[in-house]
């Protein structure tokens, strides 16, 4: 779904896929729907499970790995806001 202000995305990853370091242009959350994922963000690596959730700011440099066949929800903001 994608409207002017939020982008949300359902990433399907198998195991061992990767996703090399890049930055988002609005703030984003993360959320784990099933899996194991290895995300790494401000030099620290952690694993998100199925369920959990995480936060970054716009522009942060991040990278993940699949551990298991994962599926994320990652929301978007793409708008500009004040």
């Amino acid at each position: 779904m994608k409207t002017a202000d939020l982008e949300l995305i359902r990433l399907v990853l198998p195991a061992g896929k990767e996703i090399a370091t890049h930055k988002a242009p609005g703030e984003i959350t993360v959320q784990c729907l099933e899996g194991r994922v290895a995300f790494t963000a401000n030099g620290k690596t952690q694993e998100l499970a199925a369920g959990q959730l995480l936060y970054l700011t716009a522009g942060e440099p991040h990278s993940l790995k699949a551990i298991d066949d994962t599926s994320l929800l990652v929301t978007l903001l793409v708008g500009k806001h004040p």
